[in-house]
């Protein structure tokens, strides 16, 4: 996008003319009798509000726009030198405006929105929707789109030099809020919020008095989808901060299954501590999904198999149940209680680690592939006698070429001992049904 000079009077400005002439040129083209009308709900009741046709650069946008929520968060990461009010401070200024108008471009062209009005046969259809003090509260990508072809060429495109609005009457902030979710709920052109946008939305109504049960009634949700998604957004930034990205919410918004798996299969793991190391294999595997394929599918595998996953990684590193951290006890509530869940704290900050975090998701993945094989061959006639071949094999290449001075011992008694009871358990059934 290019920048534009600052204007010098208010039809010189791309970007919204001062709220004064705004409120003059509503008033004066309001006064004209028979105007076409554009039907809104307002506080439950259907309200026909005349439709005007006014310059595009009156309008300004609107810089509460759930769409761009994660953008702008994003925008003052990657931009520290802007101040810290850009989108919450007076949206009548030329900056905000100009970088708004930026981030309402990109999401316009993920929803083909340049690509299909570049088309001069496809003009507005339907007003754009104004709050009384001429800020846009429906059509904010519509318009960014429209003008953006505009000042490329005013010759292919004069018919967007003046566009229909329609004004509503005063609303308080939550009559808007109510009515710009119920347009945007609609289908048509416009394209579904990104789950991180919508996430962050909510976030930001939630700090301006809204409670997850209006939330939920003012997006048509469940309130258990509600919790869901902003539990979602937190795993996400956990995530993002953990990799030392924090706020770049781009880097997420396309693994959107990956945290509702990561979301709804953590409930199912048992233990503080195994529930933690299942939530960092899990953002292990979202660094590079390449190594389990789907992560819809990898995620409920691994929670399904986390105790494999463990007994794994525990004897790939050299982690050590007495020794946790003092910040990981007091993560999980001080007092582990028993090997396994003080392996688990170890393992947390062996996935917590950069540089043995690959190794560990090849393990994950060799677990995960594994287990996949043998849910497959488990419905054979000649399951136990293959897998028990198998096995054999596997510790015959053990005593093969495993027992070498600088082979590493730690956890290998305690596999042992785990195939030890497996063998006395095939014994006795082979006893029983022999």
């Amino acid at each position: 996008m290019s920048i534009s000079p600052l204007p010098t009077s208010p039809k010189g400005s791309r970007f919204g003319w001062p709220k004064p002439a705004r409120l003059e040129e509503f008033a004066t083209l309001l006064e004209a009798k028979g105007l076409p009308t554009h039907r809104v709900v307002i506080q439950g009741q259907p309200k026909d509000i005349p439709i005007i046709r006014v310059p595009i650069d009156l309008p300004k946008y609107r810089m509460a726009n759930g769409r761009t929520a994660s953008l702008q968060v994003e925008y003052l990461a990657k931009h520290p030198d802007v101040r810290r009010d850009l989108f919450k401070g007076d949206p009548e200024l030329w900056d905000a405006q100009e970088v708004q108008h930026g981030l309402l471009l990109q999401l316009g062209k993920v929803a083909d929105l340049s690509k299909y009005f570049e088309d001069t046969a496809n003009q507005q259809v339907g007003p754009i929707l104004l709050d009384e003090n001429g800020f846009v509260i429906n059509g904010n990508r519509r318009l960014s789109t429209w003008r953006e072809l505009l000042n490329t060429d005013r010759n292919r495109y004069g018919h967007f030099t003046d566009i229909d609005v329609a004004v509503l009457p005063h609303c308080t902030d939550r009559q808007i809020d109510r009515i710009e979710a119920m347009l945007q709920i609609e289908k048509d052109i416009r394209a579904d919020y990104y789950w991180d946008a919508q996430a962050n939305m909510m976030v930001a109504k939630l700090d301006t008095g809204f409670t997850p049960t209006e939330l939920a009634e003012l997006y048509r949700m469940k309130p258990d989808e509600v919790e869901e998604l902003l539990d979602m957004r937190d795993y996400a930034a956990q995530y993002l901060r953990s990799r030392g990205k924090p706020d770049l919410w781009s880097q997420v918004s396309t693994y959107e299954f990956a945290f509702r798996r990561l979301v709804q299969w953590r409930k199912k793991v048992s233990g503080v501590a195994r529930q933690e190391m299942f939530k960092e294999a899990t953002f292990a595997l979202i660094d590079d999904p390449t190594a389990v394929g789907r992560l819809y599918e990898a995620i409920p595998a691994l929670a399904d198999n986390i105790e494999e996953v463990s007994n794994r990684l525990a004897a790939e590193f050299p982690v050590k149940p007495a020794s946790t951290s003092s910040e990981l006890d007091e993560l999980f509530g001080g007092g582990m209680g028993g090997d396994d869940q003080a392996i688990d704290t170890a393992l947390v900050a062996v996935l917590q680690d950069e540089d043995s975090r690959k190794q560990a998701r090849d393990i994950i993945a060799d677990v995960l592939e594994a287990q996949r094989q043998l849910k497959k061959d488990r419905k054979a006639a000649g399951y136990l006698l293959d897998t028990c071949a198998k096995a054999r094999a596997a510790l015959e290449a053990a005593v093969k070429d495993g027992l070498r001075a600088e082979s590493r011992s730690n956890g290998v008694e305690r596999q042992l001992a785990a195939i030890e009871e497996h063998v006395a358990t095939i014994r006795r059934f082979l006893a029983q049904h022999a």
